[in-house]
């Protein structure tokens, strides 16, 4: 039997920075030391990255941005509307790359948002689907969510395929969706429900 966990059971499990591992990669909250290896990694894939993201402000690789990012994320997991990780190669501890569940909501819903971007580098290794399986497992078990969505561009192939091979079923199209490198974006549509993974 699964018992609902306490909005401060799921938040204190979290403060402590709870590492999720898996065979290859292990995840974990970011911390303002990871700033120099964070912005290296963004710096290094900014152009393979960029069409895939939000547009990057002017000083988005900067220190001080990085710290309002975590402040920002601090706030979200207090609030208990996200969580943020980090994935780190297991072998060497580098950083690899990041995944969030994003726009938790409880209630009637139970369900959050998956995000996630990994350095070019380190595509076609089996990476992010590791990382994204932990997170999943870490979303039913821990959040007690009952759905995680997630979107992605039309003609982005290998972010299409790590869903559909983590179980997510597509469920629709969206026009002008989200405002992705400054222009709207369509994008695909996929669901994941807790029941089909138990």
């Amino acid at each position: 039997m699964m018992f609902l966990k306490t909005d401060s059971a799921r938040k204190a499990a979290f403060d402590k920075k709870i590492i999720l591992q898996s065979q290859h990669v292990f995840l974990r909250a970011p911390c303002l030391q990871d700033y120099a290896e964070w912005s290296h990694l963004r710096a290094k894939n900014k152009n393979f990255l960029k069409p895939y993201e939000p547009q990057w402000a002017a000083d988005s690789l900067e220190k001080s941005a990085f710290a309002r990012r975590l402040k920002k994320q601090a706030e979200e997991v207090e609030l208990d509307r996200g969580r943020f990780f980090l994935i780190f190669n297991k072998q060497n501890e580098s950083m690899v790359g990041g995944i969030n569940i994003n726009d938790i909501r409880y209630s009637i819903q139970q369900c959050a948002t998956l995000g996630y971007w990994l350095a070019e580098d380190h595509q076609g290794k089996g990476y992010m689907k590791e990382a994204a399986q932990a997170v999943i497992e870490y979303s039913f078990n821990t959040l007690n969510l009952n759905r995680l969505n997630a979107a992605c561009l039309p003609d982005n192939d290998r972010s299409i395929n790590l869903l559909k091979s983590l179980g997510f079923m597509e469920e629709g199209f969206a026009p002008r969706y989200l405002k992705i490198n400054n222009q709207w974006q369509d994008h695909r549509l996929f669901g994941l429900c807790r029941d089909s993974q138990l």
